[in-house]
């Protein structure tokens, strides 16, 4: 690595049921569990995999739940910004997001104690890591999502109010972007603006905040909860779909074959239609970066920010919505979510949010699983 490695001056205890480091023995859970996560979309783990299997080779990356630091300590949370079809062939590299984290602690005159997750599905559960290995610091044993969503507004902070600013996105020409203020509308237009202007993919850091503010706004545990979810995963993936759903803790929605697909259109979302070939029912799935909501037979049986997967019948593999093929045959699973999102936040990643009229049914969402109790917005 080309980066200069600090130590924090904050221990990094971790919390006795949750992780405490990240090594290679660790990855094809971490991969597993945030393909999951995903929820059909994220992007493809395989990239920043690869890139973190080295890392993670030379020495393991230390983990520490914000409830381990002071209440002052400074997190830092990074990710990859892009079009998932430009971020698995130009994956910036650990000294990128090296590069954005520092010019966010230029900003704002501190320096970093820990890197934090933005979102705990796809790609973005494993770059932080990278990001933290590059400065010498840990990873934070949480997130802002509970899994992947594709606005950077729907995070736990952004609920609770707490700005993005400043934010720095790195190229992987080695450009940077520094936005040291703006308005809470203007961050997604402005993100956009600079990735594009970047050549379409970058590194991301963004959201500096006191570990105290996330005992309260973040999402704890879900670094150690996406790993347990990977290794149910791939110990149950060669069993039967009914006995993958229940290592899981999951609800088997579907199993059949694609009749129709109906492409999103950029903004507006898309749909696959499918016959489950247990009973015959009529099944709808809603997409756009990500499964959204799943209808039987005209009744809504789970919705974002539920955890929807798509696993392909044969191997069990987790499908990325642009995977989705008509005649292909799929099981769908309804995961519990990581997170229950207050009432008040069903604006900002409910249904609504993506312009779809649902309502859930009551009684048939799956309980969380591992990481964090309901929460009240402030």
């Amino acid at each position: 690595m080309n980066g200069t490695r600090r130590t924090s001056p904050h221990p990094t205890a971790a919390a006795p049921a949750g992780l405490n480091r990240l090594t290679p023995a660790d990855l094809p859970a971490l991969a597993a569990g945030a393909t999951l996560l995903g929820s059909g979309g994220g992007g493809d783990v395989a990239l920043p995999a690869r890139l973190l299997r080295h890392t993670l080779a030379a020495a393991p990356v230390p983990v520490v739940p914000a409830a381990a630091l002071p209440e002052d300590a400074l997190v830092v949370h990074a990710g990859e910004a892009g079009a998932p079809d430009v971020l698995s062939e130009r994956l910036p590299c650990a000294e990128d997001f090296a590069r954005a984290v520092r010019a966010v602690e230029t900003a704002t005159g501190r320096t970093a104690d820990a890197v934090g997750i933005i979102e705990i599905g796809g790609l973005n559960a494993l770059a932080p890591a990278l990001a933290a290995a590059e400065l010498g610091l840990p990873v934070l044993d949480g997130d802002l999502m509970g899994r992947a969503l594709p606005r950077i507004d729907q995070t736990t902070l952004a609920l609770d109010g707490h700005p993005a600013c400043p934010f720095a996105l790195t190229s992987p020409a080695g450009d940077t972007v520094l936005v040291p203020t703006c308005t809470p509308r203007a961050v997604e237009p402005l993100l956009h603006a600079d990735i594009a202007a970047l050549g379409g993919a970058a590194a991301l850091a963004l959201h500096p905040v006191t570990a105290g503010t996330l005992r309260t706004s973040g999402i704890p545990g879900s670094l150690t909860a996406c790993v347990r979810l990977g290794e149910r995963y791939l110990a149950a993936r060669d069993t039967p779909p009914a006995e993958l759903a229940a290592r899981l803790g999951a609800r088997l929605l579907c199993a059949g074959r694609i009749d129709e697909l109906r492409p999103r259109r950029g903004a507006e979302t898309g749909s696959v239609t499918l016959h489950d070939h247990r009973d015959g029912a009529v099944v709808r799935v809603d997409l756009l970066d990500e499964l959204l909501a799943v209808t039987v037979d005209g009744e809504t049986l789970a919705a974002t920010p539920d955890i929807i997967v798509a696993v392909d019948a044969a191997g069990h593999a987790p499908l990325r919505c642009d995977q989705l093929r008509t005649g292909r045959t799929v099981l769908i699973l309804h995961l519990p979510a990581l997170h229950r999102w207050p009432p008040e936040a069903a604006h900002l990643v409910g249904p609504r949010a993506y312009g779809l009229t649902l309502t859930p049914a009551t009684g048939k969402t799956p309980a969380p699983a591992g990481a964090a109790p309901e929460r009240s917005s402030t």
